[in-house]
């Protein structure tokens, strides 16, 4: 007797640990997504990681693996997607029936739908409350959707409010705080997770973001991100608060009414991929540009169809502010080396006094290390990429205000 009963401790603690891993890891997973919903409408992290873990038994319930669906959201009279049946608490005529639930693409969908089914206008009378409480006040939501009748279960409440405090969900909630307007309604606090521009699913970076953890929050590889969004170049990339980034390939073409624009000064053919979710290839065959030209400010440029007269460039080797110059292309090999031999003698420059020198050739190496020697064929798209920056940040780091470089021209891209 005492055996048998110090085994069945023994696989208690077994499972009991198990079972920590996995909310553990589901929370390591999910966290990015959760946060991202908290910043989009106010529901905090910590409640809907909470019930997450709750509903779907850490994302391995039939519910969570078959439909995606990790709150237990039924269908309901509004839904026309996809829908799993399953046993539950639905009866009819005494009889147990088959309940409808919601199947959603990815997780990511369903995260929203919950979102979006607490903050639904006519659910108001129910949730709506909840929304006038502080984001921190993670105990008052737990109890608040217990009293609404979210689940039967009369421990749900301190079922939550456990999970939350042991593994100390309540940090997510104030991670952000600083981005949300104490003032503004939760809806207006960031901007939408998921929108969609030119029929291409894109989000929009938070604060702190890189291309990593947009890709975690959306279930995708960074290597799609990056085949998606030619302006990200590394994993590690990061990202402007409000950035656009897609997450489907972007068209040939735009698909809406609107079949040109007039580039701005400052704009470039990546800013209207970015802007029209248009591929930049398919931008520079429309408008019969090569990869290396650089359309002039004015310049009509199309989004359908094809361009009938030449687009006008400019010479993105010219230096900004000076009279225009022709330079032969075998001239162009010259130039570099001429810079280089200026380089060289600049090194030599510095002192040589003993103890002096090492120090500050070094810092002249470092400095040199931090800076891009424009080449034949460079552009300030290409140069940002290959730095992983955005060509606003390339220019603002350099001072540039015309999208002109020129052979030999020396860029700070660190």
């Amino acid at each position: 007797m005492v055996y048998k009963t110090f085994i069945i401790s023994l696989f208690i603690v077994f499972w009991t640990n198990i079972h920590a891993q996995d909310q553990v890891a589901y929370i390591r997973k999910y966290q990015d997504l959760a946060i991202a919903e908290m910043m989009r409408t106010g529901i905090p992290a910590s409640i809907k990681l909470a019930q997450a873990i709750l509903e779907s038994n850490c994302g391995q319930s039939e519910l969570a693996c078959k439909a995606n669906n990790h709150f237990g959201i039924k269908c309901g009279g509004s839904w026309n997607g996809k829908a799993f049946h399953k046993e539950d608490d639905d009866y009819s005529n005494g009889q147990l029936v088959k309940s409808c639930f919601r199947e959603f693409d990815c997780v990511r969908d369903s995260y929203i739908a919950h979102s979006d089914f607490l903050a639904d206008p006519g659910k108001a009378t129910r949730y709506g409350s909840l929304f006038l409480l502080d984001r921190a006040d993670y105990k008052g939501w737990a109890k608040g959707l217990s009293k609404a009748g979210y689940a039967t279960d009369p421990q749900y409440a301190n079922r939550l409010i456990e999970i939350i405090e042991k593994y100390e969900l309540f940090r997510f909630d104030n991670e952000y705080e600083h981005m949300l307007a104490s003032d503004a309604p939760p809806s207006s606090a960031a901007v939408q997770l998921v929108k969609y521009t030119n029929d291409v699913k894109y989000t929009r970076a938070l604060q702190g973001d890189n291309a990593l953890s947009i890709a975690r929050r959306n279930e995708m590889s960074v290597s799609q991100l990056m085949r998606y969004n030619e302006n990200i170049a590394r994993k590690d990339q990061s990202l402007e608060a409000g950035e656009k980034v897609y997450l489907e390939p972007k068209k040939s073409k735009n698909h809406g009414k609107q079949k040109y624009h007039i580039l701005k000064e400052g704009e470039d053919l990546a800013d209207l991929s970015s802007l029209y979710g248009i591929k930049l290839e398919s931008l520079l065959k429309r408008n019969g540009l090569k990869k290396n030209e650089v359309p002039a400010p004015k310049q009509k440029i199309m989004l359908k169809g094809k361009a009938k007269t030449e687009v006008r460039t400019v010479d993105p080797y010219e230096v900004p502010g000076k009279k225009k110059t022709t330079t032969q292309k075998s001239s162009s090999s010259y130039e570099v080396n001429a810079t280089q031999k200026d380089t060289d003698q600049s090194m030599a420059s510095v002192s040589t006094s003993p103890g002096t020198v090492s120090k500050t050739t070094t810092g002249v190496k470092e400095s040199l290390s931090s800076m891009h020697t424009v080449m034949k064929g460079d552009t300030l798209y290409g140069i940002a990429r290959t730095y992983g920056l955005s060509v606003n940040d390339l220019k603002m780091k350099n001072n540039l205000s015309a999208d002109t470089i020129f052979v030999g021209q020396k860029l700070i891209f660190k």
